[in-house]
């Protein structure tokens, strides 16, 4: 018989598309900028941050449609804007993420 996890269930994430495509070209720049590494590292980073902890980032507002906040972070060089859902324990990512100014991106 297997223990009970104490582990919090993860939040799901999802990332538009629109997401996706800008996070595409943030990477075509950054590998001809030599940035390659530390932005592969700052997206593991942020994905993981998302899944496990999102309340790491600043809220914004509560939306007034749905039982959701907009949320604000950063991990360096980038910064994502979020809306957390804690009742469905739902990440959404729809607007593109970020480069920090003089970050080189």
């Amino acid at each position: 018989m297997s223990e009970p996890s104490d582990a919090p269930r993860p939040y799901v994430v999802s990332y538009s598309g629109r997401v996706r495509d800008a996070l595409k070209e943030l990477a075509i720049r950054a590998r001809q900028r030599g940035l390659e590494i530390p932005l592969a590292a700052a997206i593991q980073a942020l994905d993981h941050r998302l899944r496990v902890y999102p309340q790491f980032g600043q809220p914004l507002r509560d939306l007034t449609v749905e039982p959701a906040q907009l949320w604000i972070a950063t991990v360096p060089p980038l910064v994502v804007k979020y809306l957390l859902d804690e009742e469905r324990r739902l990440v959404m990512v729809v607007q593109p993420i970020t480069p920090l100014p003089g970050s080189g991106l």
